[in-house]
This record gives structure tokens, sequence and C-alpha cells, in this order.
């Protein structure tokens, strides 16, 4: 019988202490730790090397330890990009890799931008490289990619934020009647309005030119086909070539000319009833006309 407790005894005191080790070795490895540093686990990479890595890079005490516990919870870590700090315990790194609680950065796309200037802001100012080459990607989805405030892994493809942008651009316009043609000239009037007052107004200027077999004869799908927003001259009227320029060519463009924001969907949905067909921005106005010898006579005044 004394047998019997010593044994029990001695198996209680060897489970206190194995847990204790493991309680002592899963901490953090400095707790006064105040940086994060990035860690990748790339897909496949097994348990054994992790935690290897993890103790290399001083995140964790000891690798075995860590081994031990994923093991314990399901041995199962999603691949991606992490901020870890050593201040962190094994089992608060081991809960995060299990998780998929990757690192995320904030992207915000602006009203108006074309896909190109996406991509300038991805590669450029964010530093999100492997979206080398979205705008060639995401030409086909101009206009449909909605300008918003994303919160992304670091980590994300092309094709995950281009879908990532036309889900949100369904999302946010189901209660809209669009069409592609509807979209067309929201883009055109996010690029022209100066206010959400009149972008209904200039709306249904274009509305109206195209009811009366008029060329929308709309500045900004000239700067599409130039491949810039930059000031354009009379000039370019006739001298750029492209089925975009709608001074040369008649009915919409081929598609839209940038992302419109939801108020430019809105009033391309519902743009507003008159009878005027021209219009031009001078010293902080927009000023509408019905003729083209009142618009001429405006345009005088003002210039």
């Amino acid at each position: 019988m004394r047998g019997l407790k010593f044994a029990a005894f001695a198996l209680l005191v060897l489970v206190i202490v194995l847990g204790s080790g493991m309680i002592y070795l899963l901490g953090a490895r400095d707790a006064e730790a105040s940086e994060a540093t990035e860690f990748k686990v790339t897909e496949g990479l097994g348990s054994a090397e992790l935690a290897q890595q993890l103790e290399a890079r001083g995140l964790i005490r000891n690798s075995f330890a860590f081994y031990l516990y994923l093991k314990l919870i399901g041995g199962k870590v999603l691949p991606g990009i992490y901020e870890l700090s050593a201040a962190q315990s094994g089992s608060q790194i081991a809960g995060l890799l299990a998780t998929g609680r990757v690192k995320v950065t904030r992207i915000t796309v602006i009203e108006g931008w074309r896909a190109t200037q996406m991509e300038e802001y991805f590669v450029g100012e964010k530093r999100l490289g492997q979206l080398q080459g979205f705008a060639e990607t995401a030409v086909n989805y101009e206009g449909y990619l909605f300008p918003d405030t994303y919160e992304i892994k670091v980590e994300i493809t092309i094709g995950e934020l281009i879908e990532l942008m036309r889900q949100t651009f369904t999302a946010k316009t189901q209660a809209l009647r669009l069409t592609p043609e509807t979209v067309i000239l929201a883009s055109i009037v996010e690029r022209e309005a100066k206010s959400d007052s009149e972008r209904s107004q200039i709306a249904g200027v274009y509305v109206n030119r195209i009811n009366r077999s008029m060329p929308l004869e709309a500045d900004p799908t000239v700067q599409y086909a130039k491949g810039s927003w930059a000031s354009i001259t009379v000039s370019d009227y006739r001298s750029v070539i492209s089925p975009y320029n709608t001074y040369l060519n008649e009915g919409w463009p081929p598609g839209p000319i940038c992302s419109p924001g939801l108020a430019s969907l809105e009033a391309a949905a519902n743009p507003a009833k008159h009878d005027y067909l021209y219009f031009f921005h001078a010293k902080g106005q927009t000023h509408f006309s019905k003729t083209l010898a009142e618009h001429r006579a405006k345009v005088a005044q003002h210039f």
C-alpha cells in the first residue's frame, strides 16, 4: 500500500514538474520586447521546422516545447506573413498561427482613380510589390473596382484584391439599377464633377446629348485615351485617335474611364431631367447652357 501511495505521489510530482517546465518553456522569450517582427509561414512548412525557425529568430524559448504544444492544439498552422514578438508567449504565437491572424495593412482607393493609379499606389506608397501588374489584369474591370478603404493581408494577390473590390462594388450598388452604360456615365461624371450637388446635373447633360445623337465631347475621355489626367488642349480633341475619344466618336466610349464613387453612380442612375446640353467650369462654378450660342456667350464672359 505504501508503495502505491509513493508511486502516486511521485507521479504527481513528475506531472507538476513537467507542467511547470512546459509553462516556463512556453512563456515569453523577452517580456520587455517592444518591437514586432515579420515572420513568414510558407505553404507546407512542417511543425518541427516552424518551431526551429521561431527559436532561431528569438521569438520562442524552446522549439521542442513549442512543437509539443502545437501538436496538442492540432498541429495546423496557416501560411501567411505574421507580426510576432518575443513578448508574446509560445501559446499566444501558436494561437495566431493556427487561426491565420496574419499581418494586415490598410489601403484607401480614391474615387476617380483608374487601374494604373491604383497600381502606382499599391506598389509605390504601400510597398506591396506582389501587386506589380495589377493594372494589366484589372483593365477589364475598370469602373467596377469600388473606391473605398480596405484592410487587407499584406501578401494579398492581384486576383484576391480585384475580387474583393468587385464584391464591394456589387454590395454597395445592389440598390441601384445599373447597366454598363450607367457605369460608363458615372465614371465620366466622377472626373467632371466638382461637387456632389452638380453630379446629377452633369449626368443629365450627357444623357441629353446621347438622346439627341450628339457626341459626348467629354474631356476626361480624351485624358483617359492619352493615359493621363493632365490638362488637354483643343488640338487633342482631333489628334488623339482612340475609341475613347468622345469628340471623334458618337455614343458611349467602350468602357468606364475610372472607378466612380457611390455619389456618381447614384447620379448616373438618376440623372437630372432638364434641357441642358453644355457645361463648363470657371472660377469654382459650373455653368450650364441649353444651346451652343448660349454656351459660347458664357464662355466668352469667363475667359
